[in-house]
């Protein structure tokens, strides 16, 4: 229902997104994830987990998307993010941020308190991204498990 309610006329729309539930009872997680991956850290080891290459909407692939279970651990640390601080230009060559850089300072600043770890990752964006306009919405969502 959904996927037809945002594409209309015959436009191919669609967005990003996660959909999950975590069972802290049994320590699962169940989770539905159109492109975005999401990530948790855990023994200090940071994990992606996986997703459909394919956004929520009608586009190119109209395949169903996949259910995915994990076990999770007390104390894990489960982070949810949108594509804009990866996708953001800045640093010394006016490059993006990207994805592998993000979770690398994920992995760095996990064992801080979650609010510490929300002003290093806002300290970060604006130093990389200086005074160059910011390109898309940045939203990071830490939970710890």
């Amino acid at each position: 229902k959904l996927i037809y309610s945002i594409g209309k006329d015959g436009q191919k729309d669609g967005f990003d997104g996660i959909l999950l539930r975590i069972d802290t009872k049994n320590k699962t997680m169940d989770y539905a994830a159109a492109h975005n991956r999401p990530v948790i850290i855990s023994n200090k080891q940071i994990t992606e987990l996986e997703s459909d290459r394919m956004p929520v909407g009608i586009g190119e692939r109209k395949e169903v998307f996949k259910l995915r279970s994990i076990e999770t651990e007390k104390g894990s640390l489960l982070y949810l993010y949108t594509d804009g601080y990866a996708d953001q230009f800045g640093g010394p060559d006016g490059k993006k941020y990207k994805y592998k850089q993000l979770n690398h300072l994920l992995l760095d600043i996990h064992n801080l308190p979650l609010q510490e770890q929300c002003s290093r990752l806002e300290s970060e964006f604006d130093n990389w991204k200086g005074n160059l306009e910011q390109v898309d919405d940045v939203l990071i969502i830490g939970i710890k498990i």
